[in-house]
């Protein structure tokens, strides 16, 4: 090895015999993977971690020149991205190395179809960490492969309801809603959008009522009042003074993400 110390002055030269024979007592460095960790997921995405560690069995040191990763979902291409070298790799030494992948729903085709029916998606990372050497750049390839936790939507329960006269013409129905976060991080302020049918006879349309942010794992109960006019659906609304079947359709949006929801309580059974 220290014939290679003493020839770096003539591979700079670029003699072909010179490198040649320098190739011949250099070791390629290694690259080993330590672990991958997902850092952080929410509505907007999600972070990837994998720790590398870069073995030099060389008495010279070595530069990371640079650092390549290529990032597919569900066998489907996402990004490409590039990392800036710099890092010093110690003669006879290791050195950790880790890259930072970054995940954006919004960049996954389908994904909002996908978080209706998986709770998990499929990831590759590829790429190549580049490492200067005297005989010329290396590529030290690498791949992963995974599962990302998809983020949930709140799950919402129809607690209960009661109906009172707010005037003449009109009722006020206050809807009683559970709202949970299945999350391991919070969740920020959602929109439910839904209309109100009593004993299969729609009686509101187009509401739309903020939920507000939950805790991870944690839940919350929402109250929604709904004024009905009794004039343009009497009889259904009026039956409820005796009790029905409510029941409130639409879906949950947050972050360009929604959920259906169909929900129904019995008012004569609470």
């Amino acid at each position: 090895m220290r014939r290679l110390l003493l020839m770096v002055p003539l591979l700079l030269s670029g003699c072909a015999s010179v490198q040649k024979l320098a190739a011949e007592v250099f070791t390629p460095p290694r690259l080993h993977f330590v672990d991958a960790k997902v850092a952080a997921v929410d509505l907007d995405g999600t972070t990837v971690i994998l720790d590398f560690t870069l073995e030099n069995p060389n008495q010279l040191a070595l530069r990371v020149a640079r650092a390549t990763s290529h990032l597919e979902v569900e066998k489907a291409k996402v990004a490409d991205g590039e990392l800036p070298g710099g890092l010093t790799l110690p003669a006879r030494g290791t050195a950790p190395f880790a890259v930072t992948v970054r995940l954006r729903w919004s960049e996954v085709a389908r994904f909002a179809e996908q978080v209706r029916r998986q709770t998990e998606v499929a990831y590759r990372v590829d790429g190549v960490i580049a490492v200067d050497t005297p005989i010329g750049p290396i590529d030290l390839p690498y791949k992963h492969d995974g599962r990302l936790p998809v983020p949930r939507l709140p799950s919402l329960r129809l607690a209960g309801g009661s109906v009172s006269m707010s005037s003449l013409t009109d009722l006020e129905l206050t809807l009683v809603l559970d709202a949970e976060n299945p999350n391991g991080f919070p969740l920020p302020g959602a929109t439910l959008h839904f209309d109100l049918l009593v004993n299969d006879v729609t009686v509101a349309t187009g509401r739309e009522a903020a939920l507000s942010p939950l805790k991870a794992g944690g839940g919350a109960r929402v109250t929604l009042p709904v004024r009905v006019s009794l004039l343009g659906v009497g009889r259904a609304a009026s039956s409820l003074h005796g009790g029905g079947l409510l029941r409130l359709k639409g879906a949950v949006r947050a972050a360009g993400l929604e959920r259906p929801v169909d929900l129904t309580v019995d008012l004569g059974r609470r």
